[in-house]
C-alpha cells in the first residue's frame, strides 16, 4: 500500500467487474494516474515492465492478488480489510 502504483493497481482491480484482468489492460487503466516524463507510448511500455516484474509479484507475495505470469492475468478476490486500508490511505494520506 506504500507505493502509489500498487495502490492504483489495487483500486483498478477492486473497481473492475471482471474476475480476471489482463496485465496490459490494467496498465492502460493506471498509466494516466502514474506521473512520468516519458512519452505516452514509452511510459506505457516501461510501466508494463515494472508492473509485470515488480508490482504484481509484490502484491502476490502479500497475498493481495493472484498473478499468472504465463498468461499475464491478475485475479483479485474481494477483501474488505484490504479495501478499507486502501480507502484510508487514499483519502487520508494522499
Amino acid at each position: 500500500m506504500a507505493d502509489p502504483c500498487r495502490r492504483s493497481i489495487l483500486t483498478q482491480l477492486i473497481d473492475s467487474e471482471a474476475t480476471t484482468v489482463p496485465a496490459d489492460t490494467l496498465v492502460d487503466r493506471i498509466s494516466p494516474e502514474i506521473p512520468s516524463s516519458e512519452t505516452a507510448a514509452t511510459h506505457a511500455d516501461s510501466l508494463l515492465v515494472d508492473v509485470h516484474h515488480i508490482h504484481l509479484p509484490k502484491l502476490e507475495e502479500a497475498n493481495l492478488i493472484e498473478y499468472d505470469p504465463r498468461t499475464k492475468t491478475i485475479r483479485y478476490s474481494p477483501n474488505g480489510r484490504v479495501e478499507r486500508v486502501l480507502q484510508f490511505v487514499t483519502e487520508e494520506l494522499e
